[in-house]
C-alpha cells in the first residue's frame, strides 16, 4: 500500500478498504499518525494526540475484521474531536488553561455513538477558547494557521477540526457550531461542514456555550462522509424530535444524478450585500452550477434579517455569559482577554433585551416556514472574504467598508443557529487570493436528506480543484 494514497480519501473508502482487507485499522492509524506527526508543527490543529489508545483499538478492531465482524462503514476509521466534547480519561479543555485539569469520566453520547459504529478517535483538536469566538487565534495553545496559507486564520470555533481535514491528518472530524462554528472554518478552509437541524444531534457531554445555539455535526473533505456519519450520531430518541413528531429514516445519497424538480431560492436582501467582489463571482458561479445540475433558481425574500441577526447576536452573548460568568469571577487571571471581553458584553445585556430577542426568534422561524413553502432549498454565501490574516483585527469589503473579523465572518452564519434550520458548507471555488471560498446550502428543519442530495451531486460534478492544499 501506498500510504500516502490514503490522504485526501473518503472515510467511507477508508472503510471499504478495512472491510475488503486491502489494509489493516492498524496500518490507516500508523499512517495518519506520521502525518500528524510530521506535519501538524506547521498548522497547530492538535492540541492532543491519543496514539497510545488509537493503536489499541485499530488492534482490536482489526481482529473483528479477522474474525468476520464489522461494526459499520466506519469500521477502522480514525476520526478526531474538537477539544470541547467530552472523551473518558482523556482532558477535555475547551481550548483553555482553566479546564487544564477536566478529566470526563465519559464520552460525550456522538463520541460513544462513533466508537460503537468503529471509528478510532485519534486526538483532540485546537479550537477558539471556550468556542466563544471565530478567529483561530488561541492564547493558551496557540494558533491554528490555514494549510492553504500559513499566514492566514483558519476561522473559529472549529479551527482543528477544519484544519485537521484539510492537511490530511484525518478523514472525519467533529466541531460544534453556535453562531457558525463549523460552518465558518469549513469555508475558509475548502472542507465541508454540516450544522445539523436543532435538536438533531445530542449535546449530552459536550461543554455548552449558548445553549439554544448549540449545535454539534460532521466535518470531512466528502458529503458522503458527512451522510454516513449522520446516520451514525443521529439522536432518535431525542425530546426534540420526538416533540415535533418527526419521522427519522436513514439518510441516503439518492440514485438521482440530477436535481430536477429542486427549487433554489438566493435571498434578494441582506446575504448579497457588504459582501467582497471576487466572493460574490464564486457563489454566483456556484448558483449557476446548481442550475446546471437541474435545480430551478428564484429570488425569494425574507422578512425582518436584520431584525433576526441583531436577534441572533443578543441570545449568544446573553447566553454565552450565563455559561462563562463563573469563570469571569473566579479565574479571570486565567481566561484569554477576547473571551473575557465577549463574556464581559454579555453580561451587561439586560434581560427584557434578550426575551425581546426571543420573541423575534419566533418570528423568524415562522418567516422562514414560509419561505421553505415555495423552495426546497436557499443558498447564501459562507462568508463576506475569504481567510483574513492570523492577527487581522479588521478587513476591508472591496476597499469601501471596514469591518471587524467577527462581523465579517459571521454575518452569514448566526441567522440559522438562531432559525435552527440545517446548513451544509460546501467549497465552491477560490478567491482572487487562491484561497478557499465556501457555500451554504440551508434546508427545512430535518430535511438533511436534501440537503445531503445536493451537496454530493454538487461536490460530484464540480469538485474543488485542487481539492487539497500542499503542506509537504
Amino acid at each position: 500500500m501506498n500510504r500516502r494514497s490514503l490522504f485526501g480519501l473518503s472515510a467511507v473508502k477508508i472503510g471499504k478498504m478495512i472491510k475488503d482487507r486491502e489494509v489493516s485499522p492498524v496500518e490507516v492509524v500508523n499512517t495518519f499518525l506520521e502525518r500528524i506527526y510530521s506535519y501538524d508543527n506547521k498548522i497547530n490543529s492538535f492540541i492532543r494526540v491519543m496514539e497510545g489508545s488509537a493503536l489499541y483499538e485499530a488492534k482490536k478492531l482489526e481482529d473483528e475484521i479477522i474474525n468476520g465482524h464489522w461494526r459499520s462503514p466506519l469500521h477502522g476509521v480514525p476520526f478526531a474531536a474538537k477539544d470541547i466534547i467530552d472523551t473518558k480519561g482523556v482532558p477535555t479543555t475547551a481550548g483553555s488553561k482553566i479546564l487544564n485539569d477536566y478529566i470526563p469520566t465519559e464520552d460525550a453520547y456522538i463520541i460513544k455513538k462513533l466508537k460503537d459504529a468503529g471509528a478510532i478517535l485519534v486526538g483532540k483538536l485546537n479550537l477558539h477558547e471556550f468556542a466563544f469566538g471565530i478567529t483561530s487565534r488561541n492564547p493558551h495553545y496557540g494558533s491554528t494557521l490555514n494549510p492553504w496559507d500559513l499566514t492566514k486564520m483558519c476561522g473559529g470555533s472549529s479551527s482543528g477540526s477544519a484544519a485537521a481535514l484539510s492537511s490530511g491528518f484525518v478523514p472525519l472530524t467533529l466541531g460544534t457550531d453556535t453562531g457558525g462554528s463549523i460552518r465558518i472554518p469549513s469555508a475558509l478552509c475548502g472542507t465541508i461542514g454540516l450544522k445539523p437541524t436543532y435538536g438533531l444531534v445530542s449535546l449530552k457531554g459536550i461543554l455548552p456555550l449558548a445553549w439554544s445555539l448549540d449545535h454539534v455535526g460532521p466535518m470531512s473533505m466528502h458529503v458522503e462522509d458527512i451522510l454516513i456519519s449522520l446516520n451514525i450520531i443521529t439522536d432518535r430518541d431525542s425530546n426534540a424530535i420526538t416533540d415535533l413528531k418527526k419521522e427519522l429514516s436513514d439518510y441516503r445519497l439518492h440514485q438521482e444524478d440530477d436535481l430536477k424538480g429542486i427549487v433554489v431560492g438566493i435571498p434578494n436582501t441582506f446575504f448579497y450585500e457588504n459582501l467582497r467582489k471576487d466572493i460574490e463571482e464564486v457563489i454566483l458561479k456556484g448558483i449557476k452550477n446548481f442550475e446546471t445540475l437541474g435545480a430551478s433558481v428564484r429570488e425569494v425574500e425574507i422578512p425582518g434579517i436584520i431584525e433576526a441577526d441583531r436577534a441572533a447576536h443578543t441570545v449568544l452573548f446573553s447566553e454565552s455569559a450565563a455559561s462563562l460568568e463563573i469563570h469571569v469571577r473566579n479565574r479571570p487571571q486565567d481566561m484569554g482577554e477576547e473571551v473575557m471581553a465577549n463574556v464581559r458584553l454579555g453580561m451587561t445585556i439586560p434581560a427584557t433585551r434578550y426575551i425581546q430577542a426571543q420573541r423575534i426568534r419566533t418570528k423568524l422561524v415562522t418567516e422562514l416556514a414560509k419561505v421553505f413553502s415555495q423552495v426546497d432549498l436557499l443558498v447564501v454565501p459562507g462568508t463576506t472574504v475569504d481567510a483574513p490574516s492570523i492577527e487581522s483585527q479588521e478587513v476591508s469589503i472591496n476597499s469601501e467598508k471596514i469591518l471587524d473579523v467577527r462581523s465579517a465572518l459571521t454575518r452569514f452564519t448566526r441567522y440559522f443557529n438562531i432559525a435552527g434550520n440545517p446548513v451544509l458548507s460546501i467549497p465552491v471555488g477560490f478567491s482572487s487570493q487562491h484561497l478557499p471560498v465556501g457555500m451554504q446550502v440551508i434546508g427545512r428543519p430535518f430535511n438533511e436528506d436534501t440537503l445531503l442530495r445536493a451537496g454530493y451531486l454538487y461536490q460530484k460534478a464540480f469538485p474543488l480543484t485542487p481539492f487539497m492544499p500542499s503542506i509537504d
